[in-house]
């Protein structure tokens, strides 16, 4: 019963950082589309917004698999847990678009070294100002619905990811 507790806290948390859009990409450093956000976890490019089919054929098996209700959109939202990272779902049709990509394992970077246990002013400095901040939430925005975001407590990133406003 605690493990699933954690496990729903932990989704909460993350779909927090789910709600809005995304980050600024830095001039000299940009990512292939820098209207696109996404992130490559075991040679498989995750992107929020995307059929997640194919991504979880290359993904593999979950560690932990858990679904709900959806809250805007007929069908389940669902939650698929792998060490160190979640990647969330919205329903629409047939099939499964990812809304977040959510890291929580220092093992995984930001392509611009920012990771669990950075700094705000790590985070700063790698990507500025410009940034959205709700509670302790601090959105980087790419497009009007993408972004990346940092979830940051006592001056420590606790998780961050990817994500898309799938309510718009």
């Amino acid at each position: 019963m605690k493990k699933l507790l954690s496990v729903l806290l932990l989704m909460v948390l993350c779909m927090t950082g789910c709600a809005a859009s995304t980050t600024t990409v830095k001039e000299e450093n940009p990512t292939e589309d820098a209207n696109e956000c996404a992130y490559v976890i075991k040679d498989t490019t995750i992107v929020p917004g995307k059929d997640f089919a194919p991504m979880l054929e290359s993904l593999g098996e979950p560690v932990q698999y858990s679904e709900a209700a959806s809250c805007y959109y007929d069908g389940m939202d669902k939650v698929y847990s792998y060490d160190g990272f979640e990647v969330k779902t919205y329903p629409s049709g047939d099939k499964d678009f990812v809304q977040d990509i959510c890291m929580s394992s220092d093992s995984y970077k930001t392509p611009e070294g920012v990771t669990v246990g950075s700094t705000l002013e790590d985070v700063t400095n790698a990507y500025g100002e410009d940034y959205e901040l709700i509670g302790k939430m601090y959105k980087y925005y790419f497009t009007e619905d993408t972004y990346m975001y940092f979830f940051i407590m006592n001056d420590a990133v606790k998780y961050f990811g990817y994500a898309i406003d799938a309510a718009n």
